[in-house]
């Protein structure tokens, strides 16, 4: 297929994912790389994109991460990270001066779609899986209702059927709506629900859920912080890193380390988040303010919200998150990483929801009212109750919101606006990365020693190691220069190689506290670093330099 750019007016399959990116990466090989990672459990590749000035030197360049596709329901994080590389390509298609320059000093790296396993079952039609086909441990007995697609519509609803015993009952005012069944109802008036499904090995008489088929949650199986993990049906895995896909991004990450921001996509609340992740969290406070202070830039005039996961988004306020991908950019790479949850299905139905993770366990029946209610009006959304001969359990009803294209992601019609919303926070986050410039300068003139002496110099928004974090954990590369001396040259003074302390960016100052509007200071350190030498005779010399996650180069002077 031939490339066109992607305007967020369908969800691709992963055939068609592939085939863009494919097409992408031929169309435009002086600005585009493609690379395959994996394969998955399936043999799918997990495909890299790598935007930047082809010249064999985008390993050297200050680097931006994007990602999709961790959880395989939110297929919006997938089809807006392809979205921003549409965008950014049409910029240089169209002479763009100022973001050409900024693409051939930088990298931007996309991992559109981190579980297209998961994905591409969900985007056919499977009941709703967290992130990979990860199978049940072998020997594991499944039991209870196991939800798929009884009437063949291509969406997994929800079922019900009349008992005295159930926790349910039909909403007076919005009949699609099983709103919680409370002491004054009649029990005639009683439903059990589910999604729609079978009972697996059931026993003719108890109704209960089947544990999860897949219930991997891929944003728990990384680094940081990772311990056993059980919530929702749901874990961690059986240690760190131990799915193919999570593997690959880590590798594909620790393989570039001139990467010094990342953004990853997930949906849904319509929230930017941001550290801490837990309340002992080794991640520094200035880090932690000079993210959150990023954040609120980036989400300017997108209307989403930037919230502290500890303590305003966690399902449960007595357990740690533990093992997610931001986390780990963050406290392992030390590099700022944000999760972009994308789409907020509340605001669209007109209703607010001020803490989201806890509205997961203790939600609020009107809002969920509200929420029915307004899908019910946007067409090929829901579906009315309807009668159905179940094969075990007789008589039901099969019915209820088609809920991958209402509350997990947009309905297609605001799926291109939620997609620019999420362009405009990635494309904003990219402009905080370091940038460091070299100067080299030979000061004096005649005969006897000359002195040799080069500036590096911080221009961008992070310091050259990303974070603080990154300088404590030794995860950045040095900042380090070494001097070579051509035929003619003899070094008098002044060690070859030398190391130097990593430079400040501007904004450390709302970080760290280095500046103050009211009471101006200096930082302690700062954005520059001076290396000296002296030398004597005449000839060529080069002095090789390296910025941290700032850049890195090379810059040379005759001596005579």
């Amino acid at each position: 297929m031939a490339y066109q750019r992607y305007l967020g007016d369908a969800y691709l399959n992963d055939a068609e994912i592939q085939a863009w990116c494919r097409a992408l990466a031929e169309a435009r090989p002086g600005w585009v790389t493609l690379t395959e990672l994996g394969p998955t459990r399936e043999g799918r590749p997990i495909l890299l994109l790598t935007l930047g000035k082809n010249d064999g030197r985008q390993d050297e360049r200050p680097g931006f991460w994007l990602d999709g596709g961790t959880h395989a329901a939110e297929w919006t994080g997938v089809m807006a990270a392809l979205y921003a590389v549409s965008q950014w390509i049409q910029r240089i298609d169209e002479g763009d001066g100022a973001f050409t320059r900024w693409l051939s000093q930088h990298t931007i790296t996309v991992l559109p779609n981190v579980s297209p396993d998961g994905y591409e079952a969900l985007i056919q039609g499977a009941p709703y899986l967290r992130s990979t086909l990860r199978p049940p441990p072998e020997g594991a007995a499944r039991s209870g209702l196991d939800p798929c697609d009884l009437d063949g519509d291509g969406a997994t609803r929800w079922m019900r059927w009349r008992h005295p015993a159930g926790p349910f009952v039909q909403d007076e005012e919005t009949p699609l709506f099983m709103r919680p069944r409370r002491l004054s109802d009649s029990p005639h008036d009683a439903f059990f629900m589910s999604f729609e499904g079978e009972l697996l090995n059931w026993d003719g008489a108890r109704w209960t859920s089947a544990p999860t088929r897949y219930g991997l949650d891929l944003n728990r199986n990384f680094p940081a912080h990772w311990a056993p993990f059980s919530m929702f049906g749901q874990d961690g895995g059986r240690y760190p890193l131990s799915e193919i896909e999570s593997r690959a991004v880590i590798d594909a990450f620790a393989a570039r380390p001139m990467l010094s921001a990342g953004l990853t996509n997930h949906t849904y609340t319509g929230a930017l988040l941001t550290q801490p992740y837990r309340q002992d969290s080794p991640m520094k406070d200035g880090d932690v303010r000079l993210m959150e202070a990023l954040a609120k830039e980036a989400c300017e005039g997108t209307g989403y919200r930037v919230i502290r996961v500890c303590p305003d988004f966690m399902y449960d306020p007595k357990r740690a998150i533990v093992g997610v991908w931001a986390d780990t950019m963050s406290s392992v790479f030390g590099v700022p990483g944000y999760t972009l949850e994308l789409w907020n299905p509340y605001a669209y139905c007109g209703v607010e929801v001020p803490r989201p993770a806890e509205f997961f366990a203790n939600p609020d029946p009107a809002v969920l009212r509200a929420m029915v209610s307004r899908f019910s009006a946007q067409p090929g959304a829901t579906s009315p109750w309807r009668a159905f001969d179940h094969p075990q359990l007789g008589p039901v009803e099969l019915g209820g919101i088609d809920y991958m294209r209402t509350v997990r992601n947009p309905p297609l019609a605001e799926l291109a606006a939620e997609c620019h919303r999420g362009f405009l926070v990635a494309d904003r986050l990219r402009l905080a990365l370091p940038r460091v410039q070299a100067q080299l300068s030979t000061p004096g003139e005649g005969g006897g020693p000359r002195l040799v002496r080069l500036q590096l110099e911080n221009l961008g928004c992070l310091g050259s190691a990303g974070l603080a974090r990154a300088e404590e954990v030794g995860a950045a590369p040095p900042v380090s220069t070494s001097l070579s001396l051509g035929p003619g040259l003899r070094l008098v003074h002044g060690a070859p190689e030398q190391a130097g302390h990593h430079l400040d960016g501007w904004g450390g100052a709302r970080g760290f506290g280095a500046a103050h509007p009211i009471y101006p200071s200096l930082p302690a350190r700062g954005h520059r670093a001076v290396f000296e030498w002296w030398v004597e005779g005449e000839g060529t010399l080069t002095a090789r330099w390296r910025g941290g996650r700032g850049g890195q180069g090379a810059a040379t002077a005759q001596i005579s």
